[in-house]
């Protein structure tokens, strides 16, 4: 009994060692449950008060995270005590997600008055995508009636939220990955055609090959890593950057012969014409240039590319890039960050992975105005909830503070988190995640740093 005893003071001693302990808790919408009940019927008087029983005979729920239906076969068993002037009541069912999940449900309240609160209980499977469900305190209270049932509105209680504490620090990276690597990648130019406005062109791009990749070896497979260049820039400028600064080729050599993660195979184009003469496209035109890549990566550069190496491409059609999405990532530094976010939401059949590096999300209203973060948010969560792969993606984003990129991503992320169901932050079933470096600013020496701690985070060894 002692030990028992320990063991629970020093699970409570942790635990608020983890804990704000100044922050009053808030509540946190889960679900609604519109539920059908039937014709009452009585026990009697008993030892505990007059029992009676309300049977649950079906309805839905909704909520940000699930829906489903109210399976019939509980019962709301409830027991009045007129001295106390208070009815007990414990209702006992199931209910069952959309795709199929069944969840157990207990719900304990207490009516006195007008006052009327429940705190029900969920049990869900604990390999259910819906295991959270499991670890915290709910309350409910009825929201409103309908025809032959009650309406009744979930909240989780949790510690007060601060967007800022979420933010996860990006750490230095160690001085030997800024060194060229004793077993080095291949890079080599691309050549394919593509279609842009009824106009033929051909472009390049640089492929980064990992040490060891043997051509004939057809039985080897590689994921595409696709990272798009920032404004102003071209095809080397992650690879093999024209200035002195931290190239991307040194992280991706070194993570793969330390075992950190797995060799892939990386892919720089360019949303420009001509990555040699990019003075040729006025920088008027780089968002629209940014915002129609998806076409041109799904229909041109991806059937080609990654037919040309040994992926997980089998077929040359939309049907096989979209079976073969999961091996493949898009990501991009400032206007590449703009077309990350913009693939996300037009290409997400094409690519499950996203790496927006130092830039948000550009909305317009019809006069050409740029919209603020939520509306920005809000867009691209219809966008996903219009696809049929809109729940399937993954998005790793990185910024600095000193970055000129740095407060818009964050505001954008902080809006995604506040308005856009799609999209799942600071949970453990997280889709959504970011980081910022302290004094990070807006240049690809950094930039390679955040892919230094993302890449082994998406490709595990």
């Amino acid at each position: 009994m002692k030990r028992l005893f320990a063991t629970a003071l020093m699970a409570v001693s942790v635990a608020l060692g983890s804990v704000a302990q100044n922050a009053d808790p808030e509540l946190e919408h889960v679900l609604d449950l519109k539920v059908k009940l039937g014709g009452a019927f009585g026990v009697g008087e008993t030892v505990k008060g007059n029992r009676f029983v309300i049977p649950i005979t079906g309805g839905t729920f909704e909520g940000p995270r699930i829906k489903g239906e109210v399976l019939s076969g509980g019962a709301d068993y409830q027991l009045q005590n007129m001295d106390k002037g208070r009815t007990d009541l414990e209702a006992i069912y199931c209910i069952r997600t959309d795709d199929g999940v069944n969840i157990h449900v207990r719900n304990n309240g207490i009516i006195a008055g007008n006052y009327f609160y429940c705190s029900p209980k969920f049990e869900a499977p604990l390999d259910s995508k819906y295991a959270w469900l499991n670890n915290a305190i709910y309350v409910c209270k009825p929201f409103g009636f309908m025809d032959g049932g009650i309406s009744l509105r979930v909240w989780k209680v949790r510690d007060a939220y601060n967007f800022e504490s979420t933010i996860k620090p990006i750490m230095p990276v160690p001085d030997e990955i800024r060194k060229p690597c004793a077993k080095q990648g291949k890079i080599e130019t691309f050549t394919y055609t593509a279609h842009r406005s009824g106009k033929t062109m051909k472009k390049r791009a640089q492929v980064y090959l990992p040490y060891g990749y043997k051509a004939k070896d057809k039985k080897t497979k590689y994921d595409v890593l696709y990272l798009m260049h920032g404004g102003g820039d071209n095809t080397t400028s992650f690879l093999t950057p024209p200035n002195n600064w931290f190239a991307l080729r040194d992280v991706l050599d070194h993570l793969i012969a330390e075992g950190k993660m797995r060799p892939i195979i990386v892919v720089t184009p360019t949303f420009y014409d001509d990555d040699q003469n990019i003075g040729a496209n006025r920088m008027d035109d780089a968002t629209a240039m940014t915002r129609n890549f998806h076409t041109e990566l799904q229909n041109d550069l991806i059937p080609t590319v990654e037919k040309a190496y040994n992926t997980y491409l089998e077929g040359t059609d939309s049907v096989a890039v979209s079976k073969s999405r999961e091996h493949r990532a898009y990501g991009g530094f400032s206007m590449g960050a703009l077309s990350t976010w913009y693939q996300l939401a037009y290409g997400v059949n094409a690519v499950k992975t996203f790496i927006p590096l130092s830039g948000d999300i550009w909305v317009y209203d019809e006069a050409g105005k740029k919209q603020d973060a939520k509306v920005a948010a809000e867009w691209i969560n219809g966008m996903l909830e219009a696809s049929p792969y809109g729940k399937d993606f993954e998005v790793y984003g990185y910024t600095g503070t000193k970055d000129v990129a740095g407060n818009p991503m964050k505001a954008v992320v902080e809006a995604l988190d506040k308005y856009a169901p799609m999209f799942r932050y600071n949970t453990p079933d997280a889709n959504l995640r970011f980081s910022m470096k302290q004094d990070g600013e807006h240049f690809y020496g950094h930039i390679n740093e955040y892919l230094y701690w993302a890449l082994p985070l998406i490709y595990k060894k």
